[in-house]
């Protein structure tokens, strides 16, 4: 697992309504019908940095979907999210904001890997 260092962005501590966790779960991110094979760094019930590598030519307010699996579900979890920053230093990280409620399961299945995960400060 690679380190990531987050921005330092008033706007992306301040905002932050749910814990997130530190992980290293491969990620589809689709872009206008194109699928880019990704890794998620850390994860929240509200969204997550990932490293897109060539970034996918996500840029702030872009619109994407975000597929993965977790242990618990049969079949991958997929939320449409939008970009929220992309790294200065690095334009293959970028943080997205879920923009899709989760079902129950769903929500079940990522509170259970929460659970066993240590929370990111």
């Amino acid at each position: 697992m690679h380190a990531v260092r987050l921005p330092e962005s008033p706007a992306v501590g301040e905002l932050r309504t749910t814990p997130r966790f530190e992980v290293d779960i491969a990620a589809a991110v689709t872009v206008d019908a194109v699928a880019y094979v990704g890794r998620i760094c850390n994860l929240s019930r509200g969204g997550a940095l990932i490293r897109v590598p060539g970034g996918a030519g996500l840029g702030v307010g872009g619109k994407v979907e975000v597929s993965f699996s977790l242990p618990e579900l049969d079949a991958p979890l997929s939320a449409r999210a939008e970009v929220r920053w992309v790294s200065q230093g690095d334009q293959d990280i970028v943080g997205v904001q879920f923009v899709t409620g989760f079902r129950a399961k769903e929500t079940w299945a990522l509170g259970r890997m929460f659970d066993r995960l240590r929370v990111l400060s």
